[in-house]
Formats: C-alpha cells, structure tokens, sequence
C-alpha cells in the first residue's frame, strides 16, 4: 500500500512508504504530521495525516500475479502424470480443485490489499479528544 499526498504548489502526487494499515497507527509510527518534499517544484510541504489518501501498491499486483502465472503451470506440471495415466474421474476432480489454489490466492492477496486501503481512507482523525494533562 502506498500513502500520497497532493503538493499544495504543483498539485501532483507525493508518495510515501509506511508499513501503517491505518491513520492512527501513522501518526502513531510517524507523528501527526509529516513533511514531504515536492521532487517537481521543490516546494516543502506539511502534511497532517487526514492529508494522505492510499492507493494500491504495484508490488502487491506484481507478487500477486505472478502467484497467479507461476501457481497455474506448476500445479498443471505437478499433476500431468497423474492426469495422463488415470480413468478415474476422482482424480480429475481433485486435480481441478489443485487448479483453483493459485486462483484462490491470487484473490485472497488481492481482497486483503482493497481492505487494508478502505480502511486508511475511510477512518480519519479528525474530531479526536486529546488529553489534557
């Protein structure tokens, strides 16, 4: 999951790599607020945490579909002999069961990649009662 934030002088995207699944855990990890440079304009800008948007990581599609490309071939290698030499419809059944474990991953990586950047974008800070000590 990658964190943005909009440069308030160019308008383009600032990203940042935190491991936080959440805006809490980001202030908690980084502090409140949290200074980026534009890389474009130059300009240093001062994010509050309710600033930043997540969007989905490229490595996370790139580990995921090659789970998918490597998993499909591999199970269809593994189990070929078995396939070849066999009458029995069981096997074939089971085999095609084999079939879905990448597919099954492959979606499972995905869904937990959408929950984790639901979760940072919909729940905000704001509106929090600090401690007055």
């Amino acid at each position: 999951m990658k964190i943005y934030g909009k440069c308030k002088n160019c308008q383009r995207e600032l990203n940042f790599s935190s491991n936080s699944n959440t805006r809490v855990e980001l202030a908690m990890n980084d502090g409140e607020t949290i200074k980026l440079n534009c890389k474009s304009c130059g300009e240093r800008n001062l994010f509050t945490v309710d600033e930043f948007y997540a969007k989905e990581s490229k490595l996370a599609k790139i580990i995921a579909g090659l789970i998918f490309l490597i998993g499909t071939p591999f199970v269809l290698f593994l189990t070929y002999p078995i396939l070849s030499e066999s009458r029995n419809h069981y096997i074939i059944y089971v085999i095609s069961g084999l079939l879905l474990f990448p597919v099954i991953v492959y979606a499972i990586l995905k869904k937990q990649e959408r929950t984790r950047i639901n979760s940072f974008n919909r729940i905000k800070l704001k509106g929090r009662i600090q401690n007055i000590g």
